[in-house]
């Protein structure tokens, strides 16, 4: 009995330490708070700013497959204010000749600057399949 004592023991402490580890996601702002689009749908990121996501390409390896490389996933979008409109393209993963992440860019609309910034794009290729791609941006003023 006194080995599975001791067992349990050990089990408890270790379930206790994990459900005690500190969450270090920082939450989302006001300034600076992600949202969740698919192709062909907009959202309102700024008082008057929108962002629309014009076509999301993910050529990323599936989930449990062994591939060569890595792919990528990009994102083409529009930033909109009442007068004026900017697009960008956005990229994770191996992008472009120096298989270089392009996650962020910056673009001007009148006198304001924005950074948008791509965090992710779901589902992952492998899982899920059938389902709208979207991607997880945020756009910050500068």
């Amino acid at each position: 009995m006194t080995p599975f004592k001791n067992l349990y023991g050990l089990l408890l402490l270790g379930l206790l330490a994990i459900g005690c580890e500190k969450d270090n996601k920082v939450a989302p702002t006001e300034n600076n708070q992600a949202v969740t689009v698919k192709v062909n749908q907009a959202a309102r990121v700024k008082q008057n700013v929108t962002l629309n996501v014009d076509s999301i390409t993910d050529s990323r390896c599936p989930a449990n497959a062994s591939c060569v490389w890595y792919g990528n996933a990009q994102v083409k979008f529009t930033l909109k204010n009442e007068t004026q409109s900017q697009s960008g393209e956005l990229c994770l993963g191996q992008c472009g000749q120096q298989l270089k992440g392009r996650d962020a860019v910056t673009l001007q609309l009148g006198s304001t600057s924005y950074e948008v910034i791509l965090s992710e794009v779901s589902p992952f290729p492998g899982l899920e399949d059938g389902k709208p791609k979207e991607a997880v941006i945020t756009v910050n003023q500068k």
